[in-house]
C-alpha cells in the first residue's frame, strides 16, 4: 500500500518506522534539518523499553500536493498544528485519512476537510499511546511491546473498504488496532484525562518526580468533574469502564497514576510532551474551557490546577 505519515515527531517516525513491515510503500512529511537527517542517515529510532535501535530507508517529502495519491494518509501533529493544515488535506485527492493524536474538535476537523475537497472523502480518528523527544538524528521512543491503535470513525462504524485497507496496511506490524465507534467521546474523555496532569507537569516546571500526592489525588478528581461535564453535554465517556475507574476507583487511580509519574514513564509520556507541545495543550485547554462555559457546572479541582499552572506559566514568561 501506498501510506503518507504526515508528521515527523516521536509518534509519526515511530509509526512510520512500523509500517515499513511488510509490503507498504511509506512516506514521511518532514521539513529542514530533520529531513535531511533522514534521508542521509534513515529514520534512526532508539526504542528505549526494548533496548534496541533500528534504522529504516524512508522516503521523505516537504510538501503534500494536490494531486498526490495515497492509498491511506496518517495525519500525526499536535492539535493546533492539525488545524492549520486542513486546506492542504482537503485540496489533495486521496480518500482516506486518518487524524492521530490529541483533537478536542474532531467534528469540526472532518467538517472542514470534506466540505473544502473537490474529492470524495472518508476521515477516522486514531490515537497511539507512545512518547519520546528527538535526541540528535535520532528519536528515542518510549512504548510497551505490542503498540496499540484505536481509531474509528466520529460516531460511527468505519465503511467496510476503510477498514479493511488499515487491516491490510497493519497486518505485519507489531500492531494491535482497537476498534472505536465513538471516537469523538473517546478524544474528549483522553483530553480530560490528559489536561489535568498537564497543568501540574507545568506547575511544577515540568518535573513530575516533584509531584505531591494531593496534586495526583486533585488531578483523579478534577478527572472524574470533567466527565460529569462531558455527560451533561450528551458526549459518552470512552473507552468502557473508564469513568468508573476515575468516580469508584479514585484510590486505586490515584496509586496508579502517583507511581507513573515517579518512573521514566511519567517522563517519556507526559513531561516530554508538555515541554515540547505547549501550543497544542494551551490549544486543548482553550476549547475545554468553551465546553465548560457551555455546561455551566461548577468544577473546583479542575479550575484549582489549572489556576496554578497558569501562575507557573506567566512567570516562566
Amino acid at each position: 500500500m501506498r501510506i503518507l505519515v504526515y508528521g515527523a515527531g516521536v509518534i509519526g517516525c515511530e509509526l512510520a518506522h512500523e509500517l515499513c513491515k511488510g509490503e507498504n510503500d511509506v512516506t514521511i512529511l518532514a521539513r529542514g534539518n530533520w529531513k535531511r537527517s533522514i534521508d542521509k542517515n534513515g529514520l534512526v529510532i532508539r526504542h528505549y523499553g526494548q533496548l534496541r535501535t533500528t534504522i529504516d530507508c524512508v522516503k521523505t517529502i516537504e510538501t503534500l500536493e494536490a494531486d498526490d495519491n495515497y492509498d491511506l494518509i496518517f495525519v500525526v501533529m499536535q492539535y493546533n498544528q492539525v488545524l492549520e493544515i486542513i486546506p492542504k488535506l482537503a485540496r489533495n485527492i486521496s480518500r482516506y485519512i486518518v487524524l492521530v493524536g490529541n483533537n478536542m474538535n474532531p467534528a469540526y476537523c472532518r467538517e472542514q476537510i470534506c466540505n473544502q475537497s473537490h474529492t470524495e472523502k472518508e476521515i477516522a480518528f486514531g490515537f497511539q499511546g507512545t512518547g519520546g523527544y528527538k535526541e540528535n538524528d535520532r528519536v528515542v521512543s518510549m512504548h510497551f511491546y505490542r503498540l496499540i491503535m484505536t481509531v474509528g470513525g466520529l460516531t460511527e462504524h468505519l465503511t467496510t473498504e476503510f477498514k479493511k485497507s488499515l487491516i491490510t496496511a497493519f497486518g505485519k506490524t507489531a500492531y494491535r488496532l482497537i476498534w472505536e465507534q465513538h471516537m469523538e467521546g473517546w478524544l474528549l474523555s483522553h483530553v480530560a484525562h490528559i489536561l489535568p496532569t498537564a497543568y501540574i507537569c507545568y506547575s511544577l516546571d515540568c518535573n513530575l518526580r516533584r509531584a505531591s500526592k494531593v496534586q495526583i489525588s486533585l488531578v483523579v478528581n478534577a478527572v472524574a468533574e470533567a466527565h460529569e461535564m462531558l455527560k451533561k453535554l450528551e458526549y459518552p465517556i470512552r473507552p468502557d469502564c473508564e469513568e468508573e475507574a476515575f468516580a469508584e476507583n479514585r484510590k486505586k487511580k490515584q496509586r496508579m497514576l502517583y507511581l507513573m509519574v515517579k518512573t521514566p514513564a511519567g517522563k517519556f509520556v507526559i513531561s516530554n510532551h508538555c515541554a515540547n507541545a505547549v501550543g497544542e495543550i494551551t490549544a486543548l485547554d482553550w476549547e475545554f474551557e468553551e465546553l465548560k462555559r457551555k455546561a455551566g457546572m461548577s468544577m473546583p479541582a479542575w479550575d484549582k490546577l489549572r489556576k496554578d499552572a497558569m501562575i507557573a506559566l506567566r512567570n516562566k514568561r
